[in-house]
């Protein structure tokens, strides 16, 4: 048979394909222990810290000597406002931009990337392995945030409570919530990788991109489907408001929202590995 995976030189395609996983691997162990030891985890826990505080602050509150939220359907309603604007919209946002665009930035300012890069590794499974890394780090933190949040919800009404409603309602909302949460880290991951790899400073494309999330209510919908935030609101289990000059659009389906949100990470992907195929290695440059 022709081809380089089945020559001598390389082995079988089994052999190879094996080979790669484990580089992967490799790659991925090295990278989730460097992310959840390094400096860069301090920003995204601090962040996780605001809306657990909150919640355990609304929860231990009581007027009467009733709870703030009188009821857990109440107390429901107000984790929507909550979530969206807090835990989506600062805590998995800000926090996906800590943990991806330090992947390659820290390494190409203390110019350690071509420890990588000289080796046999495709240069594929190198954007794989650190945006996994990263990603399991992100869903660790924001979705253990997320279903933390929403058990701190119960504090007021008992364990019994919990668990009825757990088997019910609230365990539908939570987990459509951990599942925005989870997608949300497979969108803003991938973009803020890709930037992290790009720019030595990210901090104006994060900015650009800030702005391009926070106003894309007010573009035309042929724009909004450039934007994460457009995709995971059709997600949340309450609808998110979106202020007196959104332009009323019809939501995405889910399986539209899923699929764009999955089809983003996997092309911002490509773009990385082919930039990262172009990188050289340069030994004069100050």
């Amino acid at each position: 048979m022709n081809g380089s995976l089945t020559d001598p030189l390389y082995g079988s395609a089994n052999s190879v394909w094996q080979a790669r996983l484990r580089q992967l691997g490799v790659v991925f162990r090295i990278e989730l222990a460097r992310t959840l030891t390094s400096q860069r985890v301090l920003a995204p826990v601090l962040l996780c810290l605001l809306p657990i505080g909150l919640l355990a602050v609304i929860g231990s509150l009581d007027q009467d000597g009733e709870p703030l939220m009188e009821t857990p359907e109440r107390a429901r309603y107000g984790f929507s406002y909550i979530y969206s604007s807090i835990v989506l919209g600062a805590v998995v946002y800000f926090g996906c931009a800590a943990l991806f665009t330090s992947l390659f930035r820290g390494e190409l300012l203390e110019r350690s990337l071509h420890y990588y890069l000289l080796t046999s590794m495709r240069r594929e499974l190198l954007a794989l392995g650190k945006y996994l890394a990263g990603l399991t780090a992100a869903v660790g933190l924001f979705g253990g945030t997320t279903v933390l949040a929403y058990l701190l919800l119960y504090l007021p009404f008992g364990g019994s409570r919990l668990m009825a409603d757990l088997a019910g309602q609230g365990g539908s909302q939570l987990a459509a919530y951990f599942g925005v949460t989870l997608l949300g880290c497979i969108g803003y991951g991938a973009v803020f990788t890709l930037a992290g790899l790009l720019f030595r400073n990210p901090v104006i494309p994060i900015a650009i991109f800030t702005a391009w999330e926070v106003w894309h209510v007010v573009l035309p919908p042929a724009l909004r489907v450039f934007s994460v935030l457009h995709y995971l609101k059709a997600l949340l289990p309450v609808p998110m408001d979106e202020g007196p000059l959104a332009v009323v659009t019809e939501p995405p389906a889910v399986w539209v929202s899923v699929a764009g949100l999955l089809a983003l990470a996997v092309g911002v992907l490509i773009v990385a590995a082919w930039c990262l195929r172009r990188a050289e290695v340069r030994y004069t440059e100050d």
